[in-house]
């Protein structure tokens, strides 16, 4: 299918297919705010925060937030910025985090995207009971996907479409090997809505985020990180849950989009959609 025939990007949402074997390796929804008193002053409302969620998430680590410097000719250097506290499920498939300035629950189990942002926003609500935090002014989902095995790594161009691939099936010389390619892309949907996506080939045991750990194989990702942030504070993102929802729900959404633009029907196929 060529450009033509799937239309241009964003022009329309296409119909969802659901992969039994879907090739996510994690997804985040992430919520940001101004420093809240009520978290700067002690610890009380994070504790109140993890004691409302102990039967969901009980498992809890507590820890620095850390933001790397870097400046010509110097070691990178890592600061403590501030208090960060995790919370696990059962299963240690979900991780929900807290700082004074962010919410986040990420997965590497994704039970569906309403599911999830509902999740998401009833995280935000529960928070906003307890710290009265008045509105967002950035939300997030990211999906990262990551394909394996040397028998679907050969099928890439058939699998995603040309715009993804750059040298990823470019015929090359007796001797020569494709060990690493790394495309980033930043869309601007409307206002301050935007779609970073980042696809490529990766050698064995390296990975183009810290947060995501590497695997001993190469890989091909597809990491699409859409969000919407909101510079001006009397036009915020309301706390309410269902403002959370409807924000997030839009953000995967919009990812969702770029992902079936980006993938063929033989992709669906071979992940389990039915098409």
């Amino acid at each position: 299918m060529d450009t033509a025939e799937r239309g241009a990007l964003f022009e329309h949402e296409l119909v969802d297919v659901p992969l039994t074997e879907a090739p996510l390796a994690r997804v985040i929804g992430q919520l940001r705010f101004g420093t809240l008193s009520v978290l700067a002053s002690d610890d009380g409302a994070a504790q109140s925060f993890i004691k409302a969620l102990a039967e969901e998430y009980p498992y809890v680590e507590q820890g620095l937030e850390q933001a790397l410097f870097f400046a010509p000719g110097q070691p990178v250097k890592p600061t403590d910025v501030g208090k960060v506290w995790r919370l696990r499920s059962a299963n240690q498939q979900s991780v929900v985090a807290l700082t004074n300035g962010a919410l986040t629950l990420e997965t590497a189990s994704y039970p569906g995207r309403r599911a999830f942002c509902g999740e998401l926003a009833r995280l935000a609500g529960l928070l906003q009971t307890i710290t009265r935090v008045p509105s967002y002014n950035r939300v997030a989902v990211r999906y990262s996907n990551r394909l394996v095995g040397e028998e679907t790594l050969e099928q890439l161009p058939k699998l995603v479409h040309s715009e993804l691939l750059g040298l990823v099936g470019a015929p090359l010389a007796n001797g020569v090997r494709l060990a690493y390619t790394l495309s980033q892309a930043l869309l601007e949907v409307g206002d301050g809505a935007k779609l970073l996506a980042q696809f490529g080939r990766l050698p064995e045991s390296s990975t183009f985020d810290a947060s995501l750990p590497a695997v001993p194989e190469p890989s091909w990702v597809l990491d699409l990180d859409s969000y919407e942030e909101y510079p001006d504070p009397r036009a915020a993102l309301p706390a309410r849950e269902d403002s959370v929802s409807a924000a997030a729900n839009v953000c995967a959404e919009r990812a969702h989009t770029f992902f079936r633009w980006a993938v063929t029907k033989e992709f669906l196929s071979h992940f389990g959609g039915e098409v």
